[in-house]
This record gives C-alpha cells, sequence and structure tokens, in this order.
C-alpha cells in the first residue's frame, strides 16, 4: 500500500515538474526594468484597468477626466460589445486601450486559433469604435505563450503589484493598500467592474500626487527612458524588488 502511494505521489509530482518546465519553455522573457535603469527624477504609476467596460467605468472615466490623469484599460470584447459609447470616450479621453480577449479565455486551456480569433474580433469591434486596432494585450490570469505572442503580434502588458480588488472588496482596503504600496514605477492591475475599486483609486491618486506621484499611461511609463516596445514580448516594471502580483 505505501509503495503504491510513494508511486501516485511520484507520479503526481513528475508531472507538475514537467508541465513547469514545458510552461517556462514556452514563455518568452518578460521584460523587467530595474530601478537602476529608470530615471528617478519622476514619481510614476501606471493604473490599468481589466475585464471592462462595466456598469462603474464611467465614473472611473469622469474622475480621470477631472484630475487630468490618464490610464490604461484592458477590454473584453464581450463588454465592449454592451457598451461602445464608454469606449470612445475611453479613446476620446485620451486613455489607452488594449485587448483583454473576447471572454476572458485561459491561453493554456484553448488552441492558438481559438485564442487568436478572440484576440482579433474584439480588436476589430474596438477598431469599430475607435478608428484604432490596439496593439498591446493583457492576457487573462496572466497566463501566455512566446508563441501565441508572436502569432497574433500584440505587446503583452503584465503587472507588478495589485491589491486583488477581486478578493479584497473594501474600499478602505484597498484605498489603504495604495498607500502602504505604491512605489514609482508600479503597473498596477485592478478592475473597474468591481463596486468598491473606483471611488478608493479616487481617492488614492489624490492622496498620491499630494505626495509627489504622477499617473501615466503605461506605454508611457515604460518608454519614459526611450525604449521601445516591441510585438511578441511581454512587459513588466518591478521597481527596487521583485514584489508578486498578489500582494
Amino acid at each position: 500500500m505505501k509503495k503504491r502511494l510513494f508511486g501516485a505521489s511520484a507520479g503526481i509530482i513528475a508531472v507538475i515538474l514537467v508541465f513547469g518546465l514545458v510552461s517556462f519553455l514556452l514563455t518568452p522573457y518578460a521584460k523587467t526594468y530595474s530601478a537602476e535603469h529608470v530615471s528617478q527624477s519622476k514619481k510614476q504609476i501606471a493604473l490599468t484597468f481589466d475585464d471592462g467596460p462595466g456598469k462603474h467605468t464611467q465614473q472611473l472615466l469622469d474622475g480621470l477626466r477631472e484630475r487630468n490623469i490618464k490610464a490604461s484599460f484592458f477590454l473584453m470584447g464581450s463588454k465592449v460589445e454592451k457598451r461602445p459609447e464608454i469606449v470612445k470616450t475611453m479613446h476620446d479621453d485620451g486613455h489607452l486601450i488594449g485587448c483583454h480577449t473576447w471572454s476572458h479565455i485561459s491561453f493554456f486551456e484553448h488552441t492558438d486559433e481559438e485564442i487568436a480569433e478572440e484576440i482579433d474580433r474584439t480588436n476589430k469591434l474596438i477598431e469599430s469604435i475607435t478608428g484604432e486596432y490596439p496593439r498591446f494585450l493583457r492576457p487573462p490570469y496572466g497566463y501566455y505563450t512566446g508563441a501565441m505572442l508572436n502569432k497574433i503580434d500584440s505587446i503583452a502588458i503584465l503587472w507588478s503589484a495589485s491589491p486583488r480588488d477581486w478578493v479584497h472588496i473594501d474600499e478602505e482596503y484597498i484605498y489603504s493598500w495604495f498607500l502602504d504600496h505604491a512605489r514609482d514605477g508600479d503597473i498596477i492591475l485592478l478592475h473597474d467592474t468591481k463596486d468598491a475599486t473606483v471611488p478608493a483609486v479616487l481617492r488614492a491618486i489624490d492622496t498620491l500626487t499630494e505626495q509627489g506621484f504622477e499617473f501615466v499611461r503605461v506605454d508611457e511609463l515604460l518608454c519614459r527612458n526611450g525604449d521601445k516596445l516591441a510585438p511578441g514580448l511581454a512587459y513588466r516594471f518591478c521597481p527596487y524588488d521583485s514584489r508578486a502580483w498578489y500582494i
């Protein structure tokens, strides 16, 4: 009995190790900028919002416009279809608009053809509203492969930190998280579909602006030293340390 259990456990461990190795080999280098690489003359943060547009997105856009703030939005095609007027406003206000697939599919659970179709369908819908075909992609769950990024000719944007607003749904928690964790160079993952996120973010913007922070589009943050972003790569920004996304 013990031998059978040991054999089963060894088999499970082997599968996990093989899957991890395959994932590593399939994943392109995630371009990471260190604090030493980036000028410290400004304290800049890129706010990025996934899964919209939703019922709170217009409130967020109004608040950002009042503060003259630009953000980055990674949209789902199925939701763009329901709120095209918000996407038009988003574009007219100068925000970055990227793709988050049509239905939030995992790249590890679907074929390349299915993924490419979801992305292209979403991008074409956004293009019909804004006149621009999105260059940027936020892979759902942060999963991606180098082969897929090259095939769809997209620039993948990851993140360096998040308050996990899909778990922590309290406004005070999210607001306090910003004050405790915000650092120069952060790409922060958020969701404008969550009730507490928008009011918490707007409050945090006001407080952090008083502390000298500037909020910019993610492409501006990543290119502020003159770098050029290339399709087929995934980019993130880890200021000062290698903090994980789940902080």
